[in-house]
């Protein structure tokens, strides 16, 4: 028994020691060995894209979708010498080598996944690569998709554009599945509904030796499209607007007075969605969304909120006239009209039209600040729109005591205003009282076409204005459109109503020009289409006769020539807001 008993401890000992000697041999000898093993054969999924939905205007013709392209991509641990790739790359894409090696270098999380170097490769790129495959281990030409905007710059401010996420943004998403590398919307409707629109992506399943290459595919996953945006913009309307506007910095913007739907919306300069590096240090602020963003002084716009706050206060009525004689003074300053001989004795018929500063002037003091700054925080001075685009500004409605009725009658001073809110305004006269958000999305579709969310039309609230005030005003609007400061509007076929408004930017002795504001709805009588036309450099009298093309297109398609109709007054009025 006890022969045995050793016999069966011996054998235990031996055993244990062969297994030691075989565990050392395996994880000391052989250790490199096993290690550049396990290495040549990884399984790895290959992402080919994370597929965003279409954005369509209100005819479902697209603006925005994805196209096929290729991509160079590396694996950060499979890089074997990165200033040598660099090099050999920096002249094949034109990229800084410098660049590349900072993105080489970098420390990422996971060393294994696919890092962007470049999207959208030209042929050439691609036949350059393939050529020196041999020397670029850990860098491919990968399969993949690219956002395409079909109308380029004349939508970039309304669609924004995507880009790459930021650490930022990353920490932010990261709970709901974002990762280092991917795409997002960045600006405009890309970035206000960008959960809307991104899908889920799809790869394929590979296994890969030692230096990366693929090997051998193990299965694949079709990716699956974001769902679809159909916006309240018109294609034809928006180019339109676009090609009037020209290359001039401002903007425009076209809404139905009758619902809030933003029909078009324009901003110079503007950027390419698909290569804004380009664009990061371009003069005249190209990213900035001059309707929604930029704030200006409203400028001879503003004499119609202060014609109403003086008609509904009884301070004047409709045939109560003003001597204009060129100024006036008021205690030690002068107050001047921007027709030197002054316009006589006009009412509020005439002095609407004219933009007659010194009326105005002197209704204002009748009013006081107060009650002019009333109506205009009721019209929405001071206060978003709430329109479904990010970044919007509220502008700058001051207090009672930071302006002098003087200069807030015809619209100067601290007082600021966004395009979109003067847009709003004569929406409000044009529908009687209607103040409606304006909204650019009308529905939300899922890839195979089933409504997820429709958008209606929301009423802010209604500002109560009596029918003999309208009355008065919309006269005064056709007017100024049919003889007055906004003459260069007129059309021959369609009748247009609106106000004309000019802004100096600073001081005329240092050389800056001034500003220029149209506002106007048409079919006067039945209105159907409201426009903002703003000029950064230029004036109201320029930016009326942007909104007469515009008009003339959208109304009657088949218009050719659409010159303005000149007066004798029209170069002398254009400035009429001046002084």
């Amino acid at each position: 028994m006890e022969d045995e008993k050793t016999v069966f401890i011996n054998i235990t000992k031996v055993a244990l020691a062969i297994i030691i000697l075989r565990c050392f041999y395996l994880q000391i000898i052989r250790f490199p060995y096993y290690r550049g093993l396990s290495y040549r054969n990884c399984i790895r999924t290959i992402e080919t894209g994370i597929p965003r939905g279409v954005i369509y205007d209100r005819n479902m013709r697209p603006l925005a979708k994805d196209t096929p392209a290729l991509h160079l991509v590396f694996v950060p641990y499979d890089l074997e010498s990165p200033e040598r790739e660099a090099e050999i790359l920096s002249g094949i894409i034109s990229m800084d080598k410098a660049e590349l090696l900072k993105k080489f270098k970098r420390r990422y999380a996971n060393p294994f996944d696919r890092v962007y170097i470049k999207r959208r490769l030209t042929k050439e790129e691609v036949s350059l690569i393939e050529e020196h495959m041999s020397v670029l281990p850990g860098i491919f030409v990968q399969e993949g998709l690219v956002r395409e905007y079909i109308l380029g710059r004349d939508t970039c401010h309304i669609l924004g554009y995507t880009g790459e996420i930021s650490e930022k943004q990353l920490v932010l998403l990261k709970e709901k599945g974002y990762k280092q590398g991917d795409f997002i919307g960045q600006e405009g409707i890309e970035k206000m509904y960008d959960d809307y629109l991104r899908g889920i992506p799809g790869g394929i399943q590979v296994e890969v030796d030692a230096l990366g290459h693929q090997r051998k595919v193990m299965g694949k996953k079709d990716p699956l499209p974001g769902n679809n945006i159909v916006l309240t913009i018109d294609q034809t309307i928006q180019e339109i607007v676009s090609d009037a506007l020209g290359d001039r910095r401002g903007c425009v913007a076209v809404m139905d007075p009758r619902n809030g739907q933003v029909l078009a919306m324009v901003s110079r300069p503007g950027f390419d969605s698909d290569n804004i590096t380009v664009f990061l240090n371009r003069e005249g602020n190209p990213f900035l969304n001059r309707v929604i963003k930029g704030m200006y002084s409203p400028g001879s716009v503003f004499k119609i909120i202060t014609e109403i706050t003086a008609l509904e206060s009884g301070e004047i009525e409709e045939y109560d006239r003003v001597e204009c004689t060129g100024a006036i003074e008021v205690g030690d300053r002068v107050f001047h009209c921007w027709k030197e001989e002054g316009h006589g004795w006009v009412d509020i018929n005439l002095a609407l039209p004219y933009s007659c500063n010194v009326f105005f002037g002197t209704i204002g003091m009748k009013v006081g600040v107060s009650k002019m700054l009333e109506v205009a925080s009721n019209f929405g001075f001071g206060s978003p729109t709430g329109i479904d685009l990010p970044g919007e500004k509220a502008g700058y409605l001051p207090g009672s005591r930071e302006i002098d009725p003087l200069n807030l009658s015809i619209g100067q001073g601290p007082i600021l205003t966004t395009p979109l809110q003067l847009l709003s305004l004569i929406s409000t006269v044009a529908n009687g009282g209607n103040i409606w958000r304006p909204y650019m999305v009308k529905e939300i579709n899922s890839p195979d076409g089933k409504k997820i969310k429709e958008f209606t039309s929301e009423l802010k609230r209604f500002v109560y204005v009596s029918s003999e005030t309208m009355d008065i005003l919309k006269r005064g609007l056709k007017n100024v459109v049919m003889f007055g400061t906004g003459s260069r509007a007129r059309l021959d076929r369609i009748e247009v109503a609106g106000k004309t408004g000019t802004v100096q930017r600073a001081a005329t002795e240092i050389g800056l020009g001034t500003h220029g504001f149209f506002v106007c709805y048409a079919p006067a009588d039945s209105p159907k289409i409201a426009m903002v036309v703003f000029l950064d450099d230029g004036s109201s009298g320029q930016a009326a006769e942007i909104a007469g093309k515009a008009l003339g297109k959208i109304f009657i398609p088949e218009l050719i020539d659409n010159t303005p109709v000149e007066t004798e007054e029209t170069e002398e009025m254009e400035d009429a807001e001046t002084f």
